[in-house]
């Protein structure tokens, strides 16, 4: 593949050669780089060992064309070619940007390359026109993966010459969605630092795992939601994608007038315009700000001396949620490194997605027109999968939150002075239900008070407790490990799949039991009592585990 992608360059040998640029080390340079992009690990949607000589990037690009085949559905069935076209483009320009965004630093602007090549006999136009090739050929491979369905189901439909129109414009669109990528990121470094924009790009790569996740569910149903009627505004014409639809619609319809010739020059022109700008004015500076991503800088002496005047939320929380310091500390420990550990938050935060995945699973059930469900919802009892999902995603965190990169700082755990090292798993469970299950839960409630009334107000006061107490029997069963104290790869975190299982299992029985006491409410109220009883006695359990019950 590679061989075949450095082939493209042969034509242009001539060119680069009298702007004196070494062909045989730009040859050298890019086929490296191509190289270490195979075994880069992508977005690190997931923490695990990964084989040095594996093929990443060919993962990355198959799931990235496997994406493609919704859009391609949506080609097949879209009455309307501009609205398709548009749908197509659009999808084009946010999966590039987005996949821009969350590789931006480590592959389009890597300087890293000037302390290892420039000291070596190579010239500095050399070196340029080597990242500017490999930045390319990087954007050509991504953007096959992208369109490859896409413009494969447009010969299909519309013909050759809109096939091959769709080509085109889909490489116009890259180069708009580099440029925006470009102005997004000077915009945050405007008025943000680097350590700042690293924290920036985590959070989009939850976001491309939660659409990655949720639009296979909610993409195959959208065909059943609209009617696909398109009407366009002024602001339409200011959109790139829009340009791109008009553009092959002339070329679909043959329909040549004054708006179709000024889009038609607008996606043609404006994009080469725009990549121009970027190369000659833009990049040069940037381009030494975003190498200091690459690096874990310090943070400023104001922040390392800074004084906070007053408790923080954990402080304040751990205060009400916890009587014992012991117990505290951990609260307070797992309240902060969850949201400063980038691991566990990658890991984490995408699984709150899964909660929209299994509500259109469960409730917007396969083969029934999303509107018309939506509209008998609250004559069922679909409410009940709302309780309980939750019980379902953050019960994955007290696996994950056992795991950290600096899992050997746990030896402090040892050297204090605990007599039950129960109080930390609790301190910390407890951290973990009140910052992520509570707010959760009550987002829910909301949603749920809004389509079936405050009639279910007590189902879900009952179905908190059974959370909870679910909650703590999980905690209580498994393996018994400190917070952050384990080394993370494959092997400890084999058998996720398992028991994710077994606690949606857990989730379906639970929706049944509570399905069927619904006509007997005073049965909920009698159990009550003995389900609050059950999780004090839990807690008051793990409390009191012993050093010898810690696993390690």
């Amino acid at each position: 593949m590679d061989k075949w992608l450095l082939k493209l360059i042969y034509p242009f040998r001539g060119l680069l050669r009298k702007q004196g640029v070494d062909m045989d080390s730009l040859l050298a340079i890019v086929e490296t780089k191509l190289m270490m992009d195979k075994r880069r690990v992508y977005m690190q949607w997931k923490q695990k060992q990964q084989n040095e000589n594996r093929n990443h990037l060919a993962m990355v690009l198959f799931t990235y064309g496997f994406f493609g085949i919704f859009i391609g559905v949506v080609i097949i069935n879209v009455p309307s070619f501009l609205l398709a076209m548009i749908i197509v483009h659009s999808y084009i320009i946010f999966m590039m940007s987005m996949t821009l965004i969350t590789d931006f630093a480590s592959v389009l602007l890597d300087t890293t390359d000037n302390q290892v090549i420039l000291p070596r006999p190579v010239n500095s136009k050399t070196l340029f026109m080597a990242r500017l090739v490999h930045i390319l050929i990087y954007l050509l491979q991504f953007t096959i993966a992208l369109a490859v369905v896409p413009v494969g189901c447009t010969f299909f439909k519309f013909g050759v010459l809109t096939g091959l129109g769709l080509c085109i414009t889909a490489l116009l669109s890259v180069l708009v969605a580099v440029f925006f990528t470009y102005l997004l990121y000077l915009f945050i470094l405007r008025f943000s630092n680097e350590q700042k924009v690293k924290e920036i790009i985590t959070y989009f790569q939850i976001v491309m795992t939660v659409i990655f996740t949720v639009g296979l569910q909610i993409l195959p149903r959208i065909l059943n939601v609209f009617n696909f009627e398109l009407h366009l505004h002024w602001y339409s014409y200011l959109l790139p994608p829009v340009w791109m639809a008009l553009a092959l619609e002339m070329l679909h319809t043959l329909q040549v007038d004054s708006l179709h010739l000024l889009m038609t020059a607008l996606s043609v022109f404006l994009p080469i315009l725009l990549f121009w700008i970027l190369n000659r004015f833009l990049a040069p500076s940037f381009a030494r700000k975003l190498s200091a991503m690459n690096t874990d800088g310090a943070q400023s002496k104001q922040e390392l001396t800074e004084v906070k005047q007053g408790k923080s939320v954990s402080g304040v929380l751990s205060g009400i949620f916890c009587r014992d310091k012991v117990e505290q500390g951990a609260f307070e420990m797992t309240w902060k490194m969850t949201g400063r550990d980038k691991s566990f938050r990658l890991q984490f935060y995408p699984s709150l997605g899964y909660i929209v995945v299994f509500v259109f699973i469960f409730v917007f059930k396969n083969g029934q027109h999303m509107g018309e469900t939506w509209s008998h919802l609250g004559s069922t009892n679909s409410y009940l999968w709302f309780i309980y999902l939750p019980l379902f995603t953050i019960s994955n965190s007290l696996l994950l939150v056992s795991y950290n990169e600096n899992y050997m700082a746990s030896w402090v755990y040892h050297s204090l002075p605990v007599e039950h090292p129960g109080q930390l798993i609790t301190g910390s469970a407890k951290s973990l239900l009140v910052k992520y299950f509570i707010i959760v839960y009550l987002l829910l409630f909301a949603i749920c008070l809004y389509v079936w009334g405050i009639a279910i107000a007590d189902d879900f006061l009952f179905g908190f407790f059974n959370n909870v107490l679910c909650f703590l029997l999980f905690a209580y069963w498994a393996d018994h490990f400190l917070p952050f104290s384990r080394q993370p790869n494959t092997q400890q975190q084999s058998g996720r799949f398992v028991r994710v299982m077994l606690q949606l299992a857990v989730v379906a029985a639970l929706v049944g039991l509570h399905y069927l006491l619904i006509p007997h409410p005073w049965i909920m109220y009698a159990l009550m009592p003995f389900i609050i009883g059950g999780c004090f006695l839990l807690l008051r359990k793990l409390q009191r585990l012993p050093w010898r019950k810690i696993a390690i």
